[in-house]
Parts: C-alpha cells; sequence; structure tokens
C-alpha cells in the first residue's frame, strides 16, 4: 500500500515580514491510502491533514530544508495558534 497526497491549499505567512531566505507556509493535504490490484489503482481511508511549515531556502534553484513543521489540530488548534508560536520560538527568522 503507499500512501497518495493531493494538495488542497497553500498559503504563504509574514511575506515581508520574515528575511530573505526564509518561508512559513500553510498546506491542507487530501490523504489516501492505495492499492493496485488486477491492474487497476484503488484509494481509500481519505482524510484531510493541514500543517504550517517553516522552511529555509538552501540557496540552491528552488531548493527548500523544512525548519520544523506545525500541525492543525492536537497541541495547536488552529492556524493562528500556529502562527503564534513560531513569532515566539522562530523570532531569528524576522527582520529585525
Amino acid at each position: 500500500m503507499m500512501v497518495v497526497e493531493n494538495l488542497l491549499d497553500v498559503k504563504c505567512y509574514f511575506a515581508g515580514e520574515v528575511k530573505e531566505n526564509f518561508v512559513v507556509q500553510y498546506e491542507k493535504m487530501l490523504k489516501s491510502g492505495a492499492f493496485f490490484k488486477a491492474g487497476e489503482l484503488h484509494e481509500l481511508e481519505e482524510e484531510t491533514a493541514e500543517c504550517v511549515k517553516v522552511l529555509s531556502q538552501t540557496g540552491e534553484a528552488c531548493s527548500v530544508t523544512r525548519i520544523k513543521e506545525y500541525p492543525i489540530g492536537g497541541e495547536y488548534s488552529s492556524v493562528e495558534a500556529v502562527l503564534a508560536r513560531i513569532r515566539e520560538v522562530h523570532s531569528d527568522i524576522f527582520k529585525g
């Protein structure tokens, strides 16, 4: 069985507020399990997952490194709660 992830939504936060090589990005994904049977692809168990990622550009074209990923739900009940946490914990990525 393999996991299929389809990107439903993406948003950038703190544009203009973070240093040049950093990105704070929200992602909403549709995740499902998939398998082949009799030459056909079958998908099951769809669920939606949301997270906010702190990313750093590595200097290579179109390449980023994930510094931290914050899932929505559980410890962080909303995007706003995660953004507040990022301001607190990752203050070094913000411009002076």
